[in-house]
């Protein structure tokens, strides 16, 4: 996975989603991961957010490896 075929840095996260597919409930794939963003209203503020979906796998994988971690 160099960055001269992908495309990425070394610290680009999307390196790790580029073969992550959206899939709807019968698991057919809708787009890739690294071409989507989520459109939300958040909570808080109310306010209109976007943020690219490989942000949030992201934050899911580092929040669940550090739930793991402070279990131990």
């Amino acid at each position: 996975m160099s960055k001269d075929i992908l495309g990425y840095s070394s610290h680009d996260w999307r390196k790790h989603t580029d073969d992550a597919v959206v899939l709807d409930e019968v698991n057919k794939s809708y787009a890739k991961v690294n071409d989507c963003k989520i459109s939300f209203t958040n909570p808080k503020s109310l306010k209109k957010e976007e943020v690219d979906l490989s942000r949030l796998i992201r934050v899911f994988v580092n929040n669940r490896d550090d739930l793991k971690r402070s279990v131990k």
